[in-house]
């Protein structure tokens, strides 16, 4: 009976981190608050790999996993400038995530399986902020829409029907906010920040996602479509139980014990815009340095966008 439990809930491990992942990187390769000018298009593309030996208990305690974490990302996101004031947008993730032997010696504890679909899909809309803020904030609103796999415990998303709301600021050279008062010189100095929140429709845990980031010029660059620059960011991932149940995540954890979840990560990444061809590229790396109920776990992926107009 408890390895017949053990392998329903090992196909949980780490679903938090792959899903984390799928969020850093989407549109990653696009930089402010993510608006599009009117008749301008976006298409993205990401690929991830995450590992992790460990996680953070309930109690933030360090515990061994019994499954090693080798997982395999891919996003494909796609972006089009409605109007001037408006940019719809659709992200899908797809994901193979396998689990390995331990290292203990008997078969009991011999663990592996794998897992590998399609994540929920994501459909929203960006709206520039009026006034002074029309090329440094945005909110947007989102649907979040699963993608037809069962909702037993292998899912790769939520597996229900969500929706949400989000806010993004950046910097805006045009009128050097806010490093006229901070004397900065914005052709080398960047900033950005955002956070959305997104709730789910079935007794799924919701979330909330924040990130901080600076970014510094290289070369000549607007940090969104021209120029090379360096991005360093904080990240900040919650999920919250409702009803007193959250999804389980480990499978050598407990479901009573499973509440709420958080996970703060730092992130390191590189951009470079090929000028004139509408392409970009970027590579990142990511580790966690603190949670509860959340992988230990580090992150590197490689991403492209192309952009262009009607």
């Amino acid at each position: 009976m408890s390895l017949g439990i053990g392998h329903k809930r090992k196909q949980l491990t780490f679903v938090a981190a792959f899903l984390a992942l799928i969020l850093s990187m989407a549109g990653k390769a696009d930089a402010g608050v993510g608006m599009l000018e009117q008749g301008e298009h976006l298409i993205t593309g990401n690929l991830s790999f995450t590992s992790a030996d460990k996680h953070w208990d309930v109690s933030r305690h360090t515990i061994d996993n019994l499954c090693k974490a080798r997982n395999f990302g891919l996003t494909a996101g796609y972006e089009y400038g409605w109007s001037y004031f408006h940019t719809v947008y659709a992200t899908l993730g797809m994901g193979y995530r396998r689990c390995g032997q331990r290292g203990l010696a008997g078969p009991a504890v011999l663990v592996t399986g794998n897992a590998k679909g399609l994540a929920d899909i994501e459909l929203g809309v960006r709206t520039r902020f009026s006034g002074h803020y029309l090329d440094s904030a945005a909110w947007e609103a989102f649907l979040i829409i699963p993608t037809g796999y069962d909702n037993g415990p292998s899912a790769l998303g939520k597996g229900a029907l969500g929706a949400g709301l989000g806010v993004r600021f950046s910097s805006d050279r045009s009128h050097n906010f806010p490093f006229r008062t901070w004397r900065i010189d914005s052709r080398k100095w960047g900033w950005k920040a955002g956070s959305k929140f997104t709730y789910f429709f079935s007794g799924k845990g919701n979330s909330l996602r924040s990130y901080a980031a600076i970014q510094y010029a290289v070369t000549e660059t607007d940090f969104v479509r021209t120029g090379d620059y360096f991005d360093l960011r904080l990240i900040n991932s919650v999920g919250f139980a409702r009803n007193g149940v959250q999804q389980q995540i480990f499978f050598n954890q407990v479901a009573s014990s499973m509440t709420s979840s958080d996970q703060t990560s730092i992130q390191l990444s590189y951009t470079h815009s090929f000028i004139g061809t509408g392409w970009s590229a970027n590579i990142l790396f990511g580790k966690a340095l603190y949670g509860r109920n959340a992988p230990i776990s580090w992150y590197t992926g490689i991403g492209a966008s192309y952009r262009w107009r009607d």
